[in-house]
């Protein structure tokens, strides 16, 4: 055999056993996307009065209002896990305390309603640096396990956040849009 035909022929042996530890003739199977996360808007913000009757501008102790969030979604052969953290900006009313004080707000997946882990309420303790009346403060990572099974659509499990409000809170919130 002519020396470039033993070429040839080594080099069609030898190529595709090299070809195939590259990734591009691996298939590469694509993660579900993760759930939607929605900030509630009747929810996304709260205004904490000190106690009693009074409901003006001098009674305001807190304001606060849900800025974002951020994570990351991973699957596993039991289903999915969600990791984020939310991040709020506050703002220190004329009665706010000077120590500090805590909100409280909630992680849901109305899917899963009435189970008892379908919502999970969390509170955050907000302090403000000397003489600051503004902050923004961002909670720990809260982890959310969801059973997705095969061929189940991701979207249907949405997870909706939002402060943990009074009745009277919430009826306040929805009047003033």
């Amino acid at each position: 055999m002519p020396p470039r035909s033993l070429r040839f022929l080594i080099l069609a042996l030898v190529l595709p056993v090299a070809l195939s530890g590259c990734s591009v003739f691996q298939k590469k199977k694509t993660p579900p996307p993760c759930p939607p996360i929605y900030i509630l808007a009747d929810t996304a913000k709260i205004t904490k009065y000190k106690p009693g009757p009074g409901r003006d501008l001098t009674d305001v102790e807190i304001e606060a209002e849900i800025a974002g969030y951020k994570g990351d979604c991973f699957y596993t052969e039991d289903g999915g896990e969600v990791a984020f953290q939310i991040s709020f900006t506050v703002k220190r009313g004329p009665a706010g305390k000077r120590e500090g004080s805590e909100l409280s707000y909630f992680v849901a997946i109305p899917k899963f309603f009435p189970a008892e882990g379908a919502k999970g309420v969390f509170t955050v303790p907000i302090t403000f640096p000397e003489g600051v009346d503004v902050a923004r403060t961002t909670d720990d990572e809260v982890v959310m396990r969801i059973p997705i099974k095969d061929r189940e659509v991701v979207d249907d499990y949405e997870i909706y956040i939002g402060f943990q409000t009074t009745p009277e809170e919430l009826e306040m919130n929805r009047r003033s849009k």
